[in-house]
């Protein structure tokens, strides 16, 4: 067996057992603390921080371990179906009760709260409908009348299709019912004697609250999470921590933090700490006494309000919505979603590994090695997938937000370019020959004009930062945001300037040629946009890639012998540039063909992201395309007059380069002092972005081959890295980060300890 057949196999195998090694690390993790928290409903509940400040000044509510999101009116209605939510307590579940109303209402019954709102008794039921759900509130401080009882009996925890009673119970039967803890009043009225009113009260309900139905809602969750069923939910949320200080004299003799300390202490023994129905969050959250506080010391903010209800809706929504779109940022109350293909998957790797296993020594008997290495190329390829899925698909692995601080992006980004420095080698023709100083061996040419190893430095460069960006979530920032635009559209010039460079030396126009770039740049994505349940499109680089691959091979394969001439290649050049232009801003077009393209491979594409991605670097390939062109026709006419082509000697003047610098060096310099100064919105910059982005490029990689020293060195780290910059690319998604690029990725061994 050949060295490389070896090789080949030991590679696979380090992979295969790398996937054994993580999921068994994955299972343990699972059974310390997912057993626990196995839908990650106690961190939403229990656990939370505000996260670091934006540029823009705004802050979220973060859980630790899990996302929450915020859902939209048009999702939320989506949620409840037009089901019912019942609001039991005194003022401040009034307060949760008229936040909901308010989100549900999506501004169609305004004229029905208000009167609502007008109504003088303020210590009475109150009733409200909207288009897509029932809200009531009951009056029930002491959280024992007859009415709650009553709704708290009638009670299902599991939704309409999984319930056994009959279709009118359940009509009856809330989805979600809040009960407020009787602290306030238990302390403000019950005297000496408060603490023995709270305990009765909460006795009468903890037998609605046991643990048998958390048991049932983690059943339902289960049962349900591909059906988009919305399991029912009770939530009792403890007695709320007041701004003593504020508190009015009647009020503050009596509801005094050693009563509330005792009361919460009351319900942390009555019922666990376990137990997914007490959002003892609630008294965790960091509040300014001046902005999250109103006057009464009571009562909290519009929009601490707002944040405790969505935490509620988080817990009740989010597996639902999760079942109906995978795309779905929230984790937190989400049952593990089910994926026949990741079965299949696994089985078919287990085939592989098999395969592989016993074709071993007949491989080194016969030598025959097609067989095998497709076996190992396609277990590869298995493992990348089951690692995806394991990593970002389920919940072995935690998801935490992304959060920019310009210090540890800049000094991430600084280690890398070190690092790369350091790794500076000599091209592979000049190792082991002459000094530069002494002549060249006959026949060497040099690395030539923007050689393998200089474009795969180029993208492996911008590609080691690209990971950074969206690690760090620089793209928020408008002047990283401006580079990094510049680095994809400089991925895409190199693009256009290599096939095209292939195309105009071999003249191959082959078919084959044309799978197997096709297959090279789409293979990932598209087996990803199946494993994953994601779009297409979700890996933009691989479409937009594709789309400016047959767009360039269709304009050199049509009248492909009149490329010599660079009157007819120009003339090609604009009028692609005009077709492509139509194709890509008409309305309708794109869209026929993202029908077409889910029609025939059942994968979806976002047609409004196709149409940005496209638009911002419509030009840039075009520009690539002419620049190999010149260089091509200069080294066929053995005439140097365009470009140094790194045939041995310098062909330019020491004049002429120094000229050349200087235009190249001003032109960058003036192209970010420009855009990073007077384009401040993001709007303007895409707008200005595929008419000038080719300024910088053209003028960095002209400085990169102005002579023969820098020809001649190369950075080896990001070579490497550039060679499989795609793979990176599409990868990042799921293993690099998580939540298709939206969220990082954490093992959580350590959460909590």
């Amino acid at each position: 067996m050949s060295d490389e057949k070896v090789y080949s196999v030991h590679l696979s195998n380090f992979g295969f057992g790398l996937l054994v090694w993580l999921l068994i690390l994955a299972q343990q993790i699972r059974h310390e603390f997912g057993l626990k928290d196995p839908h990650k409903c106690l961190t939403l509940l229990q656990n939370g921080t505000w996260s670091p400040l934006a540029p823009d000044g705004s802050r979220k509510w973060e859980p630790k371990g899990c996302r929450m999101v915020e859902h939209a009116a048009d999702s939320l209605c989506e949620c409840l179906d037009h089901q019912k939510l019942v609001f039991i307590g005194d003022s401040t579940i009034r307060q949760l009760f008229w936040t909901a109303a308010k989100k549900v209402a999506r501004g169609r019954s305004e004229t029905s709260m208000k009167r609502i709102l007008q109504s003088n008794n303020k210590h009475h039921n109150l009733f409200f409908r909207t288009d897509c759900a029932q809200l009531d509130f009951i009056w029930d401080p002491w959280l024992n009348s007859s009415t709650s009882y009553d709704i708290l009996k009638n009670f299902n925890a599991l939704p309409p299709t999984l319930s056994e009673q009959s279709t009118e119970m359940n009509e009856q039967s809330p989805m979600l019912i809040v009960l407020g803890a009787p602290g306030f009043w238990a302390a403000r009225y019950g005297g000496d004697d408060y603490l023995n009113i709270f305990k009765r009260a909460i006795a009468g309900i903890s037998p609605y609250l046991s643990p048998d139905l958390d048991k049932n809602i983690s059943t339902a969750m289960t049962t349900t999470r591909n059906s988009g069923g919305v399991t029912s939910k009770i939530f009792l949320t403890p007695v709320g921590i007041p701004n003593y200080e504020d508190l009015a004299p009647n009020r503050s003799k009596s509801i005094t933090p050693d009563r509330v300390e005792e009361m919460n202490y009351h319900l942390s023994r009555v019922f666990t700490r376990n137990s997914t129905f007490i959002p003892w969050v609630y008294n965790e959250i960091p509040m300014d006494p001046k902005k999250d506080i109103d006057r009464d010391g009571l009562h909290v903010s519009d929009s601490v309000a707002a944040l405790k209800l969505e935490i509620i809706f988080n817990a009740l929504c989010n597996s639902a919505a999760n079942a109906r779109s995978r795309s779905f940022r929230g984790t937190c109350c989400v049952a593990a979603p089910k994926n026949d293909i990741f079965v299949a998957a696994c089985l078919l790797l287990g085939l592989v590994v098999g395969f592989t296993t016993g074709a071993r020594r007949a491989l080194e008997v016969s030598g025959n090695s097609e067989g095998i290495n497709c076996a190992l190329a396609i277990g590869n390829i298995l493992i990348i997938l089951i690692w995806c899925w394991c990593a970002d698909g389920i919940s072995f692995l935690g998801k935490v937000e992304r959060h920019y601080q310009q210090g540890t992006f800049v000094t991430t980004c600084v280690i890398w370019l070190v690092a790369s420095v350091l790794s500076l080698s000599r091209s592979p023709q000049q190792k082991g020959g002459p000094s530069p100083s002494k002549r060249d061996p006959p026949g060497y040419r040099g690395p030539g004009y923007l050689s393998r190893n200089q474009s795969n430095e180029i993208k492996g460069l911008m590609q080691g930062i690209i990971l950074l960006y969206h690690y760090h979530y620089a793209s928020q920032v408008l002047w990283v945001y401006k580079i990094i635009r510049l680095f994809i559209a400089g991925y895409f010039y190199i693009s256009g300037y290599a096939h095209t460079q292939y195309l105009l030396t071999t003249d191959d126009f082959s078919l084959q040629r044309v799978i197997e770039i096709l297959f090279r740049i789409n293979l990932l994505s598209v087996l990803l946009s199946y494993m994953m349940g994601t779009t297409y499109t979700s890996y933009y680089f691989a479409p937009v890639a594709t789309f400016w691959y047959l767009v360039l091979y269709a304009m050199l394969f049509f009248f492909k012998s009149r490329n010599r001439d660079m009157r007819w290649l120009l003339f090609k050049v604009l009028l692609t540039t005009r077709l492509t232009n139509w194709f890509i801003l008409t309305p309708g077009i794109l869209e026929t063909a993202a029908k077409i393209i889910h029609f025939f491979f059942f994968i979806s594409i976002d047609v409004q992201e196709m149409r940005f991605r496209l638009g911002l670097d419509r030009y840039i390939t075009f520009v690539g395309i002419i620049v190999a062109a010149l260089v091509h026709h200069a080294s066929v006419r053995r005439s140097r007059p365009v470009l140094e082509l790194g045939f041995g000697k310098a062909v330019f003047s020491l004049e002429f380069t120094r000229w050349l610098t200087t235009i190249c060096v001003g032109s960058i310099v003036t192209f970010f002092y420009v855009t990073q100064t007077y384009l401040q919105e993001k709007r303007a910059y895409n707008q200005l972005h595929p008419l000038i982005s080719w300024i910088p490029i053209l003028g960095f990689i002209l400085l990169r081959n102005s002579h023969r020293m820098f020809r001649d060195w190369y950075l080896t780290l990001p070579n490497i890295l550039g060679t499989f910059s795609l793979e990176t690319y599409v990868l990042q998604y799921h293993i690099w980060l998580g939540g298709d690029a939206t969220a990082k990725l954490v093992v959580g061994y350590w959460e909590g300890r």
